[in-house]
This record gives C-alpha cells, structure tokens and sequence, in this order.
C-alpha cells in the first residue's frame, strides 16, 4: 500500500507538471522554427533542475573491513517560480565486506541497499531553503556474533537480511546558488522507530544543477 501510495504521488506530480507545460504551450503562438522551440525558457525541460549526493568510506574492525559506495540522484520540478520545487529521488548504496566468519575462515559478501522517495523544497530565502521527503527504504544487513565475526546461514554464507522502513524527513538546507552549485542539508526523520539506536538526524552534502 505504501509502495502504491509513492508511485502515485510520483504519477501525479509528473502528470500536473505535463499538463500545465501542454496548456501554456497552447496559449502561445507556434513558433516559427524548432530553433526557438529549443529557447523557449517556459518549456517543460527549462522548469527542471538536478542534484545528488554521494558517499565513499571504508571501516575496519579487528574481524571485518567494509567499503561503501552510495549515490543518490534527484530532479526537481519548480511549481512556483524558483521558489517552490518538487520531484523524485532515489537511491542506492554499494558495500563490500570481507571479514572472518564464525567458522574461522574468511569470507566476503556484496550487501546492496536502496530507496526511492519523493520531496518537496521551499526557498524562504536566497540560499536557504526548506525540505520535506517521504522514502521507502530497503536496506541489506549483515550480523556479527560478540566477538565481530560475520555470522554465516546454513549454506556457509554470510547472514543477510533487508530492513524494510518508511521515513519522513523534514529539515532546511542552504545552497551556494548558481547554475553549478552544492548544498548542505540537515534532516530530522519523524518517523524514527524508538527501538533503533540511531539518531534521527541526517546529514547530506551534495551539487545541484539549475537549483
């Protein structure tokens, strides 16, 4: 149900921004080339801008060693202006493990995780704005005994299993502005289960294109 509930969030808002693009299209006069089809500021594609962020770390302990690698692409589409913007993200992150298992030996495993989401920006100022997300997130994790060592199934295989969560993020971000710029936000997930350990702030860095 909640899968269904973030498609259509994501239908509606593409299907909105097609048809106010087709009405005002309509309301101009044709053009008289695809030239200047092409430099037509109110079209469709010059309403869009681009952003993401990335991360990239290692970490070892005295049983495991783990690289990451995450990224996590988004468009936006400016409803009102360059004030207020909406669209998709999503995202997805890499892990290599490699590490001793409870049998002794050492064995490596791949973990991938994703999420997809959707969110919505204000501009209360120039370089500030705020951020509101709904994601679906699915992430793959590995256990260890006490003693750090991976924990292994009844194959030999290192122990995996996928969290499955809802999030809602609200928070505020500053951008440096510009056509190529980056941004700084700080997020606060409402929707943080009490039994996880974790603190429900995040913390991205990222560039935009056209923000």
């Amino acid at each position: 149900m909640k899968k269904l509930l973030l498609f259509s969030l994501l239908a509606l808002l593409f299907t909105t921004a097609a048809t106010e693009n087709a009405f005002g299209q309509h309301s101009k006069k044709k053009k008289s080339s695809k030239t200047d089809q092409y430099f037509d500021e109110s079209g469709f594609a010059n309403k869009l801008w681009y952003g993401g962020t990335f991360n990239l770390g290692f970490s070892g302990s005295g049983e495991t060693n783990q690289f990451v690698f995450g990224l996590s692409p988004m468009v936006g589409y400016k409803i009102l202006g360059d004030i207020v913007s909406a669209g998709p993200r999503v995202g997805f992150t890499y892990n290599f493990i490699k590490g001793r298992g409870v049998d002794g030996l050492i064995h490596k495993t791949n973990p991938v995780s994703y999420n997809l989401g959707v969110f919505a920006r204000a501009k209360a100022f120039q370089n500030f704005f705020a951020h509101f997300e709904y994601e679906y997130q699915n992430t793959k994790v590995v256990f260890v005994d006490g003693f750090g060592r991976l924990a292994l199934d009844n194959n030999g295989d290192v122990l995996t299993a996928s969290d499955v969560r809802d999030n809602f993020y609200i928070g505020a971000g500053y951008t440096s502005g510009g056509l190529w710029g980056y941004e700084i936000l700080l997020l606060y997930n409402l929707t943080q289960p009490d039994s996880d350990l974790e603190l429900p702030f995040s913390f991205r860095f990222g560039i935009t294109y056209k923000f």
